[in-house]
């Protein structure tokens, strides 16, 4: 620790009489230099004047005063935190001063450097929140008019068509089911970003989850003329413990990418269960004879956004966030994923993972051959085939307020409800839907979030305190929204709502919300 002493001269200014070597050294003086000068005339310019300033200030205040200044030294500058105590002689008058000072540059460093972590740590946090909304109001944007073209082509499939119109419309119900699936993949990256992605384990039949994987892809399969096997053997346990849906996600991510790149031969997966392997005996394989990839670009396909430029498929479209999000959910799972390839010989991508077998009840569950249709088109399109049968859902007499500002989705509703008997009645935003329900009966309300001049939220807060202060029965709220959220869901419960069904829906799923 430095220490000085500064006597008070008969000209009234604070004068060193002694400093110690701690104090000359952490302040580069010569020993005798100090004796009977002022700070200012020691140390000059504005770190003098400064520290004289200070000096005179006790003087003046006669109180312990502790106070921090910098000394630009050719190293570097120093911090330096100095506590001066004044001492009176025996009538009561201030004779000197005492000085301790301590180095405190590391601290000081120190402090810097974690407050520009934290500056750092705010700035990627706001970024990141940034992105969660920008991301959540594209899905918004997206999933409003997408609502509209799913539910318009579930209508126009329960209609009489040709095989050929209902190729066709179920072709845009595939496209859009596609686009929507491009949101669902950057909506789960920014999830995994985030750390956010949850896992949920419960019993599931692996054996189901592959083969309606491969059923769900054997239409294009078979439309490029690809053979797509799957073998998985009878002493393959079936029935384990995981998150089943994510495992066939990983699934449809790898099938994809095989068929995609692959443009003569086959897709052969296989399934395994190597009990000699403690730790992943699992292992699900999709191998094709695609195009390959070169070794040095193994890494690369695993990035987000990124595909092997090599690949002679290369302007096959995607985000190039499949194969980022498997890897991320299998590691989030606790296993692994290989790639085995080489350019021009095909690839194999290996899924390993250590999910515990099972003995619950999951279903009984058959394989059966994938369905795969005509293609191209047959001779018999052009027959007339019934219409698909409706839910047969009866909702007579229930009147419905509809609170939804979109035309597209008023007709969807209008639609997707008018052969149950329900009667409905159609308001364009929250506040024209708080006057309705004031000023008529309703047994339930569908309400949007986003509409113009009130929200779907301040409206349900109107409607629950008029219920409340009227001595009103609760009116069942359900929201039906863009919103996709798992917090827009908790906001809905929070503003007193009793369900929450996203947009896009199929008309089953509506009715059923209803019902329940």
């Amino acid at each position: 620790m430095g220490v000085f002493v500064l006597e008070i001269a008969e000209d009234g200014l604070p004068r060193y009489v002694m400093m110690n070597q701690v104090a000359r050294e952490t302040a580069q003086l010569e020993p005798g230099f100090v004796e009977g000068k002022t700070a200012a005339e020691i140390f000059g310019e504005v770190t003098g004047r400064r520290a004289l300033a200070l000096h005179l200030g006790v003087v003046k205040s006669g109180q312990e005063t502790t106070y921090e200044v910098s000394f630009p030294l050719k190293a570097g500058p120093k911090e330096i935190r100095t506590t001066l105590t004044p001492i009176y002689d025996e009538n009561g008058a201030l004779e000197y001063l005492l000085g301790t000072s301590v180095d405190i540059t590391s601290e000081k460093q120190r402090d810097t450097a974690l407050e520009l972590m934290r500056l750092a740590k705010d700035s990627a946090e706001e970024a990141s929140e940034a992105k969660e909304q920008f991301l959540a109001n594209m899905s918004h944007e997206i999933r409003t008019p997408m609502n509209g073209i799913i539910g318009m082509c579930e209508l126009l499939q329960e209609t009489t068509l040709t095989d050929r119109q209902r190729l066709y419309s179920e072709t845009i119900s595939g496209s859009a089911n596609a686009l929507l699936d491009i949101i669902n993949d950057v909506l789960d990256f920014s999830k995994i970003q985030a750390g956010k992605l949850s896992i949920h384990d419960e019993p599931f039949s692996l054996r189901r989850v592959v083969h309606e994987a491969q059923t769900l892809l054997s239409v294009r399969a078979a439309s490029k003329g690809l053979a797509f096997d799957v073998e998985y053997d009878k002493s393959v346990p079936s029935n384990f413990v995981g998150d089943a849906s994510r495992i066939r996600q990983v699934l449809l991510n790898l099938f994809n990418n095989a068929i995609k790149f692959t443009e003569h031969g086959r897709i052969d997966v296989r399934v395994g269960y190597h009990k000699e392997a403690a730790r992943l005996p699992l292992t699900i394989s999709v191998r094709d004879t695609g195009c390959g990839i070169d070794v040095d670009e193994h890494d690369l396909v695993f990035s987000a956004f990124e595909q092997s430029d090599k690949m002679a498929t290369r302007s096959e479209d995607g985000t190039g966030l499949g194969l980022a999000i498997s890897r991320a959910l299998v590691e989030r799972m606790n296993g692994k994923i290989k790639l085995d390839s080489q350019l021009g010989q095909g690839s194999t991508f290996t899924v390993y993972l250590g999910l515990p077998t099972t003995d619950a009840d999951v279903g009984d569950y058959e394989v059966e051959e994938p369905l795969i249709a005509p293609y191209p088109p047959s001779k018999e399109e052009m027959t007339q085939v019934p219409a698909q049968d409706s839910t047969g859902a009866t909702l007579d007499g229930m009147k419905i307020l509809v609170a939804e500002d979109n035309r597209v989705n008023q007709l969807v509703v209008s639609k997707m409800l008018g052969s149950t008997g329900a009667n409905l009645q159609f308001v364009p935003d929250g506040a024209q839907a708080v006057e309705a329900y004031k000023s008529g009966e309703c047994d339930l309300i569908l309400m949007d979030l986003s509409m113009p001049v009130l929200g779907g939220l301040e409206a349900t807060r109107q409607i629950r305190a008029y219920e409340k202060a009227e001595d009103r029965p609760a009116c069942k709220i359900i929201a039906v929204t863009a919103n996709a959220q798992p917090s827009d869901a908790e906001a809905c419960m929070a503003a007193g709502m009793d369900d929450f069904l996203s947009k896009p829906f199929r008309k089953g799923d509506l009715i059923s919300i209803i019902e329940w």
